[in-house]
């Protein structure tokens, strides 16, 4: 019988209680950048959130700003997998207004719950190179895949899904911006400013 080896044994609880505390300071700084935006995203408030202290801290990441590269590709990865999950039955609905009214929805919520985050990476965060093109790439995937799903599904061109995403995109990085009573004065309910939206995509996808 082949003995185990004492290194990797040892090695295997470290390696597990590594990746949990690296779990436990991600997870933290999304809660704070989630809560307080990207002002709140400091060492030592993640180490007061996360239990994990600052030399550790410092030890994973070196420094905030790699602290904040690992945060948004956590952030990406959640976001892919939140997506992913709620956009598979849409493509499957056949009538097309509904179909582009849960894709709004979908889009809406998920700007709306993490309305802070994407505040910290898309805007407060732009001129850091690191992150503006790693979010790039996550952006330009994803629309791509809907662009190409709207085509197929409304047998329009490129140039017009590609327009009907921009028309869904800049409405949802407003919510990472403004409240709607910073834009206007006029008092919209969402699901109707929904609505009006869906009717806006329909347009430009089947004219």
């Amino acid at each position: 019988m082949q003995k185990e080896d004492p290194v990797r044994s040892m090695r295997a609880p470290q390696q597990a209680r590594s990746q949990d505390s690296t779990t436990r300071m991600l997870d933290a700084a999304l809660a704070i950048l989630d809560r307080d935006g990207a002002a709140g995203l400091t060492i030592a408030n993640v180490s007061l959130e996360s239990g994990v202290s600052n030399g550790a801290l410092y030890h994973r990441f070196g420094n905030r700003h790699q602290l904040f590269i690992a945060a948004q590709q956590r952030f990406l990865d959640t976001l892919k997998a939140d997506w992913l999950t709620a956009a598979a039955p849409i493509w499957q609905v056949t009538e097309p207004h509904v179909l582009l009214a849960r894709l709004v929805e979908v889009f809406v919520r998920i700007f709306t719950d993490h309305r802070r985050t994407f505040h910290a990476f898309m805007v407060t965060g732009h001129d850091n190179t690191d992150l503006r093109a790693r979010g790039t790439r996550a952006s330009t995937r994803a629309a791509q895949f809907v662009v190409d799903q709207l085509t197929d599904r409304f047998g329009c061109s490129p140039q017009a899904a590609d327009t009907a995403y921009h028309m869904l995109f800049a409405h949802a990085l407003l919510i990472t911006q403004f409240s709607d009573e910073e834009i206007s004065t006029t008092p919209v309910p969402p699901e109707i400013r929904r609505h009006h939206l869906t009717r806006a995509l329909h347009a430009v996808l089947t004219t």
